[in-house]
């Protein structure tokens, strides 16, 4: 496995980690639509990734995580919008996704990913 595409997983993994440890936290009347949807969406990309990397045909699995990451940065931010996590989670939880997006982006345009 070459280092950028185990950096994505990680990258993702250590995300999936942190968040779950903070969904628990939200209130009960969003824990079963915000915070499932964030939690879903964190095991989502990191089984796209893990399995993109098995695969010859890696760019439809990539460009899947893509669109994931894409609705996990609208979800995280609405969180912060409603009071869910506080400023300093949200800043952190930002920098991770948006390290995630870069190292994915790298990834899908790397040639030998279609």
């Amino acid at each position: 496995m070459a280092t950028q595409e185990f950096l994505v997983i990680k990258r993702g993994y250590d995300f999936a980690k942190w968040l779950l440890q903070h969904t628990g936290k939200f209130p009960k009347s969003s824990r079963f639509s915000v915070a499932v949807k964030l939690e879903n969406g964190a095991l989502d990309f990191i089984e796209l990734t893990t399995v993109a990397n098995l695969r010859k045909d890696k760019l439809p699995l990539l460009k899947q995580a893509d669109e994931i990451l894409a609705k996990l940065k609208l979800l995280f931010r609405l969180s912060y919008e409603m009071r869910f996590i506080n400023l300093i989670s949200y800043e952190h939880g930002s920098k991770r996704l948006n390290e995630m997006g870069r190292l994915l982006g790298g990834w899908i345009k790397k040639p030998g990913a279609a």
